[in-house]
Order: C-alpha cells, then sequence, then structure tokens
C-alpha cells in the first residue's frame, strides 16, 4: 500500500510516516519506485501477529507513615 495509506491505517500524520520512512523506522518490508511513490508491505494481519509480547512494571507504595 502506499505511504499515505499506511499512515491512516496506523493513525499517524503522513509527514510522521515519512519521517520513519526516512529513518528506516517502518517495521515493514518497504521500496521507494522510480516515481518517487513509497510502497509499504503492510498488512493488519500481520501486526496481530507481531503483538504477541507485553511488559509490565508495576510500583506499590503504601499510603501509611511510620511514626
Amino acid at each position: 500500500m502506499k505511504l499515505s495509506e499506511y499512515a491512516k491505517q496506523i493513525g499517524i500524520s503522513y509527514q510522521t510516516a515519512w519521517r520513519h520512512f526516512k529513518s528506516g523506522k517502518i517495521p515493514y518490508p518497504t521500496k521507494k519506485l522510480p516515481s518517487g511513490t513509497v510502497i509499504v508491505d503492510y498488512s493488519p494481519d500481520l501486526l496481530v501477529q507481531m503483538k504477541g509480547k507485553a511488559a509490565v512494571y508495576a510500583r506499590v507504595s503504601s499510603g501509611a507513615t511510620s511514626d
């Protein structure tokens, strides 16, 4: 799909997607056609497969004070 469509799909602006493309931060195969169009090999199904890990940070603080 075109870079503009990719940006809409993941909820970012086109300018942000362009910056991500230029810096290599798009986690999917991309290619730039001779016409200048950027194509992203993105599939929402692939995104679901990548979302398998999570990290949790938790801290418990008591409200009691020691006298």
